[in-house]
């Protein structure tokens, strides 16, 4: 009888355990993004993932003038030797070399797919102006072979957003470009559009969101944008 019961006990302990057993596992996220991550905007979402994932659990990519088509090539592509030569921003380094973070992978697959390969929680994505002027499909394909290699993911896309208002043409172009990426995602990411009318009606009209080329971000713009999508980061 006293064999059966201390039997039990144990029983009931080692079920118990199993029960409160800590994570095997921390949150971790992967971010790439151009130069807008690469500048003062990337600099601004990655204090805000400091909040919540730990420093070696995060990886935040920006490189200026990237696109899909550049980080879904290889490394021995045109667009991929390219992207390998960049410098850019991990995460509170910014203006680094790098070629060694991101180029290490096979030959024979895309850059994204090294970056990838631990399939971190959460994916986010922020692109738009630099493929500007490419058509529908293209783009389409470029950005298919990013989300393809997705895993059970949580995936967030972002839009950069608009120009300052002046630079009315090429806020056209990036509009229907938006549409573009848009048709390319569907409903494999959440997505948070920055060519909103309300963006093209309010924040491209105020000139200090813009570093002197009217196109990047300053670091008031930086806050402003992140404001409308941080509602939607992890």
């Amino acid at each position: 009888m006293n064999y059966l019961l201390t039997c039990l006990i144990v029983f009931s302990i080692s079920s118990c355990s199993v029960g409160f057993r800590a994570p095997s596992s921390r949150p971790s996220v992967l971010y790439i993004g151009d130069s807008q991550s690469a500048g003062y905007l990337g600099g601004i979402i990655h204090q805000h993932l400091l909040k919540t994932f730990q420093e070696r659990d995060i990886f935040l990519y920006g490189i200026g003038s990237s696109s899909p088509r550049h980080w879904s090539a290889t490394k021995d592509e045109k667009s991929g030797k390219w992207l390998c030569s960049r410098e850019g921003r991990f995460n509170g380094s910014k203006g680094i070399p790098l070629n060694e973070k991101i180029c290490r992978g096979e030959k024979e697959n895309m850059i994204y797919s090294y970056l990838n390969r631990d399939k971190t929680d959460y994916v986010i994505f922020q692109f738009l102006g630099n493929s500007m002027g490419f058509n529908g499909p293209f783009i389409k394909e470029k950005v298919t072979k990013l989300l393809n290699d997705l895993g059970n993911q949580d995936c967030l896309f972002i839009t950069s957003p608009p120009y300052y208002h002046e630079l009315k043409d090429k806020n056209i172009l990036r509009k229907q470009t938006e549409e573009h990426f848009l048709a390319a995602i569907q409903d494999r990411c959440r997505v948070v559009k920055g060519m909103t009318d309300e963006n093209l009606k309010g924040f491209a009209n105020d000139r200090e969101n813009y570093l002197g080329d009217k196109i990047h971000l300053s670091s008031k713009g930086a806050d402003e944008f992140f404001k409308q999508i941080k509602p939607q980061l992890p």
